[in-house]
């Protein structure tokens, strides 16, 4: 094998481990998602508490070194924006909808109110109980499961 081979090895890695923290980063919100969500959610009249929330988070966003209070840890507020982009749509669902297939995508352009009621209330969010959720509320299994596994990679 040689010494080549090790070194190699972690070279592999390394560019795996890059692409691996890019895909992650590019499922996180942006201040720019969370704003298009905010807009989103006054054009469908939400509730403003939430959208206060929302713009908050966005500014946290766009200064991640000042020091903000923080009303909400950051599995909530991702939890909140995943529910409420469901419900209203824009770039951040986009985000969820760009990791399923067109099929559960068609659905999610459909349905997205009533994916976003069925998991709103899930306690410990898991892509068994997620999927779980969906299905008692009527959303085929197949498609049920391959939004969880969305969710969940936006979600961790």
């Amino acid at each position: 094998m040689g010494v080549a081979a090790p070194a190699a090895s972690a070279v592999e890695a390394h560019r795996e481990a890059k692409a691996a923290s890019q895909t992650v980063d590019s499922l996180r919100p942006t201040a720019d998602d969370v704003r298009d969500l905010v807009t989103r959610m006054r054009a469908d009249g939400a509730d403003e508490n939430q959208i206060r929330e929302f713009e908050q988070y966005a500014k946290q966003l766009d200064n991640p070194h000042q020091r903000h209070k923080r009303a909400l840890g950051m599995g909530t507020i991702i939890r909140k924006l995943v529910v409420a982009g469901l419900r209203h749509g824009g770039s951040w669902a986009g985000k969820i909808v760009g990791k399923v297939s067109k099929k559960s995508g068609d659905f999610i352009a459909r349905n997205g109110g009533k994916i976003a009621d069925a998991i709103e209330d899930v306690e410990g969010w898991s892509e068994t109980a997620l999927t779980v959720a969906m299905v008692h509320a009527g959303v085929p299994t197949d498609i049920a499961n391959d939004i969880a596994k969305a969710i969940m990679l936006i979600a961790l």
